[in-house]
């Protein structure tokens, strides 16, 4: 999905404010977003707990550090010196595998996507 087919699924919400364009949606939606990236970006690691944004039935997102390490070119094989950086992964939440998974339960084969 893109950005524009988000804000055009937003907008089109029947229980949300008529009056509500799809120029302010893509407002809220870059607000929200732009949030929770200066979240990750100033919040520091603890030595018990990493930086987190949970969203309930969703998931959860954590900053993650990963340590200098080395990787090969694939065109060369060359192997190139990665320096020690920050990432921030996904763990979706139960009720998001749950649907995520229905399909494969109920019918046993793989949802086609």
């Amino acid at each position: 999905m893109t950005k524009a087919e988000l804000i055009g699924r937003v907008a089109s919400k029947k229980d949300l404010p008529r009056d509500l364009t799809k120029k302010t949606v893509a407002r809220i939606v870059d607000v929200v977003f732009t949030e929770i990236g200066d979240y990750f970006i100033r919040a520091r690691p603890t030595r018990t707990a990493p930086p987190r944004f949970s969203y309930p039935g969703f998931g959860t997102f954590t900053k993650r550090r990963r340590g200098a390490r080395i990787v090969r070119n694939p065109r060369n094989g060359e192997p190139i010196p990665l320096p020690p950086q920050s990432t921030v992964v996904f763990s979706p939440g139960r009720e998001l595998k749950g649907l995520l998974n229905r399909d494969m339960r109920t019918t046993g084969t793989r949802a086609s996507g």
